[in-house]
């Protein structure tokens, strides 16, 4: 396999220092590195440039000269076209060492963001990111704080996250101060507790697990986020013996529609990309559907036995009802 070792500036920051992109070849990936410090001793992308000539000697000395390659792409500072500009230079050095597989090296989260589109062209095997490890005292830090800050407020990529979400947020707030409104401090409550929701996911891995599994189904993935928060609120009312739902809410109802959802949405993106039914995601979805309609009411409502032990025999039937029907339908397509 051959593998290069890729360098991605997506915002352009080495074009903007006069070096000429895209650059293939050790040696030449070097010199860049060096040229680039020297203008620019305080930047992490020449940290990123020499991490990449690290890897590329390790990788030569495990696989051979022949079989790896370093280089650099450069993208753009207008985030609309970065993407354009690095598939463009990709290809460049494609023409020139025509590799099987990308080993990626990047400073921070922005140049990572050109993983997707590199990937159209050739399978990504691993990610690098380099963390610049420094020693500074206070002074040194109040102005890297405002470098940052300053980055942060001023660029637009990261502008609505710093400024915009905070500021909404912020509004929505004042907005039930003013008006007094019960609907606008509920909306903000909820707003809150699915933002701490999501980062509990982001922080256990749940959010990279569902990533990677539903990558190539956007609309599902976001509806699985969703569908979890509602059916973790509902699961957290049972425990505590309290309604957080508003009572005029058909709660059995939105929880059986929750559960299935996502799996209705896997069947359809996955029918309208390939043109093929997704018949695991049907059988998934009818047993979440048997799960929740049938059996879980029984079991948070503590029912006799003879009533849990019909609930899982409807449960369970209802279960084969819809893994036979999706059989048979999937032999009839196929006639």
């Amino acid at each position: 396999m051959r593998v290069l070792v890729l360098y991605v500036d997506r915002d352009g920051d080495l074009k903007s220092q006069g070096l000429e992109t895209p650059i293939i070849g050790r040696d030449e990936v070097l010199r860049a590195g060096i040229k680039y410090i020297l203008k620019n001793p305080d930047d992490s992308d020449a940290n990123a440039v020499f991490a990449a000539v690290k890897i590329y000697d390790k990788l030569v000395a495990e696989y051979g000269a022949e079989n790896v390659n370093v280089a650099i792409v450069s993208g753009s500072a207008d985030p609309a076209v970065a993407d354009f500009a690095v598939l463009k230079e990709l290809g460049q050095i494609f023409a020139v060492f025509d590799a099987d597989a990308i080993y990626f090296v990047s400073d921070g989260p922005s140049d990572e963001a050109a993983i997707p589109a590199i990937q159209t062209k050739r399978p990504v095997v691993s990610v690098h990111r380099v963390v610049v490890k420094q020693a500074r005292g206070v002074e040194e830090t109040v102005t890297l704080f405002r470098h940052y800050l300053n980055k942060a407020v001023r660029e637009p990529e990261y502008r609505r996250y710093t400024v915009g979400v905070p500021a909404l947020l912020v509004f929505i707030l004042l907005l039930g101060a003013v008006f007094n409104q019960v609907v606008v401090w509920q909306v903000l409550n909820v707003a809150f507790l699915f933002l701490a929701f999501f980062v509990m996911l982001y922080g256990f891995g749940i959010y990279d697990f569902l990533r990677e599994i539903l990558k190539k189904f956007e609309v599902t993935f976001i509806i699985t986020i969703v569908s979890l928060f509602v059916l973790v609120i509902y699961i957290a009312q049972i425990i505590l013996k309290v309604s957080l739902m508003p009572e005029y809410i058909p709660q059995r109802l939105v929880v059986v529609a929750v559960s299935t959802l996502p799996f209705i949405s896997y069947v359809a993106e996955g029918y309208l990309a390939t043109r093929k039914v997704k018949y695991g995601g049907i059988v998934a979805g009818g047993t979440s559907f048997s799960f929740f309609y049938f059996l879980l009411p029984v079991l948070v409502e503590n029912r006799g036995f003879a009533e849990v032990l019909f609930a899982v025999a409807l449960f369970l039937a209802s279960t084969f009802a819809v893994i036979l029907a999706t059989y048979f339908v999937r032999i009839l397509t196929r006639r």
